[in-house]
């Protein structure tokens, strides 16, 4: 077994790298030119390990590199919230390649490296990395909606009568606003890229800013990846990757990204105007029944949703998924 540590921002693709993740089904996320976009004016530093057998790509750890002396590598990718940032064998064969990839990072990052930290690790995924010296916490898990109507309306009679009734009339409130401008498809070049990013951070800038001291060492320790107007330029071109836009006027008040996929679609990143700023609360639902309607028309299997808000995907039929976080120190590593 061969490890390579790649940064996507300086170092070529390697060969068969878009045949591997074609091939294992991984969404845009994936992209070698994705990953390389979020390196554009961000602090993260996206690394991406490869493994190699008798020439051929078997496996892939995507990290974030933390620190200049003491690093630390965070095995998440930006955007990605669904699940490990791995593509690896189950069982026996996935314990060894995780460990091959810490010998590897040891071996590579020398003295500097400090450890390890898994982040939204599933609890199928649980048994790859938690060993004795780990520390293993719980972390804000996920949401997944099993697909099983042919059309939306299907989905929305299986809801609460109230969210059914709520739901309807934000349906028809949204499709008789005049002034309000909703576009939606794959392979958009209509946005402006660096205006969907400056929402983005606002957004998620208001959502996440700690409020007490125990907040605060939240944040520190789970730090906020950013999106720039590079990675969404890149994003939302792709032909794998859908769009909803809402506009008044010129102005965009709030837009969702899908990683699409047949069977597995996710929702991605969500950014909104507040109320007092001239936003409209209605958007966010609309924007679960535009891409459940189009998870339903191509048949998914499951439909992913990320992290947070958790009672109201729950309402909107959600199942949630728990995950842990899982920091291997150095000495326990490998």
């Amino acid at each position: 077994m061969k490890f390579s540590f790649l940064q996507p921002g300086r170092d070529p693709e390697p060969d068969g790298w878009e045949d591997f993740r074609r091939g294992h089904d991984l969404t845009a996320i994936w992209s070698y030119d994705v990953i390389r976009a979020s390196f554009e004016r961000s602090w993260a530093r996206p690394l991406l390990c490869v493994v190699h057998e008798a020439g051929r790509i078997v496996g892939a750890v995507g990290a974030i590199r933390f620190g200049r002396g003491p690093l630390v590598l965070d095995v998440r990718l930006p955007a990605h919230s669904n699940g490990p940032t791995w593509c690896l064998p189950g069982g026996a064969e996935g314990r060894e390649l995780i460990r091959g990839f810490e010998r590897a990072a040891a071996a590579e990052f020398g003295w500097r490296l400090a450890g390890v930290v898994y982040r939204m690790v599933t609890e199928a995924a649980l048994p790859l990395v938690a060993r004795t010296g780990a520390l293993v916490r719980q972390s804000p898990g996920t949401t997944q909606l099993p697909v099983r109507w042919p059309a939306r309306d299907g989905w929305i009679a299986t809801l609460s009568r109230n969210r059914r009734s709520t739901l309807r009339r934000q349906i028809r409130r949204i499709e008789e606003d005049g002034t309000l401008t909703v576009v939606e498809g794959n392979g958009r070049t209509d946005l402006d890229p660096a205006e969907l990013a400056r929402l983005h951070e606002r957004h998620a800038a208001r959502l996440t800013a700690p409020t007490t001291p125990r907040g605060w060492v939240a944040a520190a320790l789970d730090r906020r990846l950013p999106l720039t107007a590079a990675y969404f330029a890149e994003l939302i071109r792709r032909d794998d990757v859908r769009t909803v836009s809402y506009h008044e006027g010129d102005r965009l008040l709030a837009f969702a990204v899908v990683y699409d996929h047949p069977t597995t679609p996710m929702y991605g990143p969500w950014a909104a105007l507040p109320a007092e700023e001239g936003g409209r609360k209605d958007l966010y639902f609309d924007s679960y029944v535009r891409i459940i309607a189009h998870a339903t028309a191509g048949r998914a299997e499951r439909l992913f949703a990320g992290r947070g808000f958790v009672d109201v995907k729950r309402s909107l039929g959600f199942d949630y998924l728990p995950m842990r976080l899982v920091a291997v120190p150095r000495w326990a590593i490998g």
